[in-house]
């Protein structure tokens, strides 16, 4: 199968060192749970080139991971699916993002750097995408049958027509791939 992931808030822990700077910049101490709407400098009350750069000094850390998702991602690799890593960072930073992928030892068939809220516009041909961005997997629904949101305080809606399904971890991503693979 062709499987597309986002990297920040699926792959890394974004907001964990998101959080550590704005204490270092702000002083102020924020949580995941405080994190409402993925629009960052609605959350802290700056302007979009302040949010700008600290998203940019964030992109820049060497982020953590999420639980699980270097060994999910060499298990779905090493099965042959072909991974696709999609992802709205900094255009500039694409050699950061490639380094950090490195890094953390991701592999993967194919990355695609886009603008926020245009992933979806993506010319790949996907059978499952993992987003949490709730604009870019309403956008994928048009043309992706298997949306998994990865659940967090920003991406939380009533979902009335069942366009995607809610993931909490990457045990629940795995389930879900080898569900459809036995479909």
């Amino acid at each position: 199968m062709n499987l597309g992931f986002d990297i920040d808030g699926v792959i890394s822990d974004f907001v964990k060192t998101f959080a550590e700077l704005v204490k270092k910049h702000y002083n102020l101490t924020i949580t995941e749970a405080d994190v409402y709407c993925h629009d960052l400098d609605l959350v802290l009350g700056i302007s979009k080139e302040e949010r700008n750069g600290i998203i940019r000094e964030t992109l820049q850390e060497n982020l953590a991971l999420n639980l699980g998702a270097r060994e999910s991602i060499h298990k779905l690799y090493s099965n042959g699916h072909k991974i696709v890593i999609l992802t709205a960072r900094f255009h500039d930073l694409l050699k950061v993002t490639e380094d950090w992928l490195k890094r953390k030892d991701i592999p993967y068939s194919q990355l695609i750097h886009l603008n926020e809220g245009e992933k979806h516009l993506a010319d790949v041909n996907l059978d499952l995408v993992v987003e949490d961005n709730l604009e870019d997997a309403i956008g994928w629904s048009k043309k992706v049958k298997n949306i998994l949101i990865y659940d967090h305080p920003w991406n939380q809606s009533f979902n009335v027509k069942g366009l995607f399904k809610r993931v909490r971890n990457w045990n629940e991503i795995l389930k879900e791939i080898e569900h459809l693979e036995g479909n």
